[in-house]
């Protein structure tokens, strides 16, 4: 009977943990209101990502730079638990470097007129931020210490 409760507080436990997490990463989701085009991926990396209250590890996400813009996803196993999130490169910015206590280094992505934005967790930032000069997006290479992702949200840009 003891076993049968403590079954049942860990799985209502894990299904609400688990809707938490989806609703979170809704609340980080940014689709382009047109459809993007498919176009050219002109670097394709694999790494976490970092919203408010949302942080993944490991190669969770694939960020896809294309010739149009920036769009980040969860790869198949994992796309129900990753927001999806596009910009053009006309909207965006800057992109910045910033590290949290306990993550490698993120390329933050900032769109205009909007707070926030989204962090890609990777060791491949160099690469990143030299598509994004390519695209005359401004870019700010100095690591900016943050405590967590709610640092990032403030006034819009």
């Amino acid at each position: 009977m003891l076993i049968g409760i403590l079954v049942g507080l860990v799985v209502v436990v894990g299904v609400l943990g688990v809707a938490t997490w989806i609703r979170g990463a809704r609340a980080c989701q940014r689709i382009l209101e047109t459809s993007a085009p498919a176009g050219e991926s002109e670097l394709t990396c694999y790494g976490g990502i970092m919203c408010r209250g949302l942080m993944t590890s490991g190669n969770l996400v694939r960020l896809d730079l294309m010739d149009w813009g920036v769009r980040m996803r969860g790869i198949p196993i994992s796309r129900w638990i990753v927001p999806r999130w596009e910009a053009r490169y006309a909207e965006l910015v800057i992109a910045e470097l910033v590290v949290t206590p306990f993550s490698r280094i993120v390329v933050w992505f900032r769109v205009q007129g909007e707070p926030g934005g989204m962090g890609f967790l990777t060791d491949r930032s160099r690469d990143i931020l030299n598509v994004m000069e390519k695209h005359e997006v401004l870019v700010n290479r100095s690591v900016q210490q943050i405590r967590s992702a709610e640092d990032m949200y403030g006034t819009a840009p």
